[in-house]
């Protein structure tokens, strides 16, 4: 019996110790995060333009889901502003990409 407890707890030991631990926050370098770049007027209205067409394709695709009956006119219309709402976030960011949080920099409740 002695032995099959011994055994176990050795098991578990090395199960514990082989886990991977989550990288915390002051683990991640920022050097390794690239600076947000001064975008000129005409990459800005370039990048205008390719934003808009994706908004304008996105439009078309949940118009489409909406014909063929799989989502509701009201589900399309929040979907609309959705998408509105974030093309107005980053034109007023003039269009950088929003930083990415990783996952052990979220607060839980």
């Amino acid at each position: 019996m002695k032995k099959f407890l011994v055994i176990c707890f050795a098991v578990c030991s090395l199960f514990l110790l082989s886990l991977n631990h989550p990288v915390s926050a002051k683990d991640i370098q920022k050097s390794d995060r690239p600076e947000s770049v001064q975008f000129t007027d005409a990459q800005k209205a370039e990048l205008a333009k390719i934003h808009q067409q994706i908004l304008a394709d996105k439009k078309k695709l949940i118009e489409k889901y909406v014909e063929y009956g799989a989502l509701s006119k009201e589900e399309a219309d929040k979907m609309y502003s959705h998408f509105e709402k974030h093309y107005k976030m980053m034109e007023e960011h003039n269009f950088q990409i929003p930083p990415h949080r990783p996952h052990t920099q979220h607060k839980s409740n």
